[in-house]
């Protein structure tokens, strides 16, 4: 999907959405983590860093796999807005 396919409503909450939780696995093994902070990339995708509240891992996910759900390393992504 390109980013040009993501709602607008969709990308402006994901940009505003630091304080938020994401959760989900990464290569298999799950996580939970708050949204940190958020930036635009260049193409315009907007790139979301997530902190582990347990593992202390940062995990870095762009918001059209958010919006998707999954990719290739992420599967069952949900994003929870503050």
């Amino acid at each position: 999907m390109s980013v040009n396919q993501v709602p607008a409503e969709f990308m402006n909450n994901i940009y505003n959405a630091i304080g938020g939780q994401v959760s989900g696995t990464y290569n298999d093994m799950p996580f939970l983590g708050t949204i940190d902070s958020t930036r635009v990339m260049y193409g315009n995708d907007i790139q979301v860093v997530v902190e582990d509240m347990v593992t202390d891992e940062t995990y870095l996910i762009n918001s059209t796999t958010l919006y998707e759900g999954e990719n290739g390393v992420y599967k069952n992504l949900h994003v929870y807005f503050p």
